[in-house]
């Protein structure tokens, strides 16, 4: 009889990240082995669907107060669906108050718990926040801790999550597994005018504004695009963001794309620039590495790949980002070598098959 496996984690593609990206291409491989099913968190209202031939129960946000993201209130949903259907194995992946739920039921009925670090913040110390979210924060973070503590495998990203995880929970990942992207379909031409993309959400996190920033220093290049991608969010902060993009000629908000669309929008485009505070591994990384984009990043660089294996500049400033995006566009023959050390180690370390593989023969012998 084919055993059952859990995936708790938003389900692709209603929830359109990176991790839930990853997990969706997981669990189509993982098919072959194991019946699955999914308990995604974070939904419009609760509801059980079939996809894909996939069961997928969505379970709704949690409303207390002003706070929608109490996810511990969903214990006994969660609870109720896991007894029910009584897994062999769970994987989560982000680490909240539901790594814990997940924890406590495994510990209780026999199924083993795999979690997967998916990024920088889930190993982290916390931030301390007062008053009411702070409390909440406080309850959720406990939820989390013990399911940290108490999962039995842990899959990092890469060697520097270890070492966090390490500091703070006295752990060691069983398994670090790089992030994995099918082999680009579609066509890669570096023709016309140098292009410069931006692609992610466009929230505090990822530090939009600081891209608009290095366009308006650029703002002189009009022989380059400038293209930012991704979903808007609202109020004050997108008013401060498209206020600020109105008077930039040379750049182009395209708004949210499908991955596929970005991945077009990459096979054309010349440079990659990362403006988060932080990141696990960025599946942007990868994309643009695949189709020979050198990245220039303000902070992220996991494990120091993009300084040591020469796939882009890890710039730590404005003026540093400002700097280096200008030194890819005016060389074009460091951009063309860059891009293919960039393939040529995306291929190596990100290529789908090896890396699921690795999943899958862990999540398979976790029972």
């Amino acid at each position: 009889m084919m055993k059952k496996l859990c995936m708790l984690v938003g389900y692709y593609p209603i929830n359109r990240g990176g991790s839930e990206y990853q997990t969706y291409l997981l669990a189509q491989r993982l098919r072959r082995e194991f019946e699955v099913f999914y308990i995604s968190v974070g939904q419009a209202r609760d509801e059980c669907i079939i996809d894909n031939r996939m069961k997928i129960y969505m379970l709704r946000s949690p409303d207390l107060l002003c706070f929608k993201n109490a996810f511990f209130l969903l214990k006994s949903k969660i609870s109720q669906i896991l007894e029910h259907e009584q897994p062999d194995v769970i994987y989560q992946r982000v680490a909240y108050s539901a790594t814990g739920i997940a924890a406590r039921h495994c510990e209780n009925s026999g199924c083993k718990l795999v979690w997967h670090i998916a990024s920088q913040r889930d190993v982290a110390p916390s931030r301390k926040n007062g008053g009411w979210y702070g409390i909440v924060s406080r309850i959720d973070n406990r939820f989390r801790d013990y399911g940290i503590r108490n999962a039995d495998a842990i899959i990092g990203q890469a060697a520097y999550q270890e070492e966090l995880l390490r500091r703070r929970y006295g752990r060691a990942c069983d398994l670090i597994v790089g992030n994995f992207h099918p082999l680009p379909s579609e066509q890669v031409v570096k023709d016309g005018p140098v292009r410069v993309v931006w692609v992610a959400n466009l929230k505090p996190l990822k530090q939009p504004e600081v891209f608009i920033r290095l366009v308006e220093r650029l703002h002189h290049r009009r022989d380059v695009r400038f293209v930012m991608i991704g979903r808007a969010t609202s109020g004050r902060y997108q008013e401060r963001l498209e206020n600020a993009m109105a008077g930039l000629s040379n750049l182009t908000y395209e708004g949210e794309q499908s991955i596929d669309e970005v991945n077009r929008t990459l096979a054309r485009s010349h440079v990659f620039v990362n403006t988060s505070l932080y990141e696990g591994f960025p599946n942007t990384f990868i994309q643009a590495w695949f189709r020979h984009v050198p990245v220039v990043s303000l902070n992220v660089d996991p494990d120091n790949v993009l300084k040591a294996r020469g796939l882009g500049y890890h710039s730590k400033s404005l003026e540093g980002l400002t700097k280096d995006t200008q030194r890819l566009i005016d060389d074009p023959d460091l951009r063309e070598s860059m891009g293919r050390r960039a393939r040529a180690y995306a291929l190596q370390h990100h290529s789908m098959l090896p890396n699921i593989g690795k999943i899958v023969s862990l999540l398979a012998n976790a029972h």
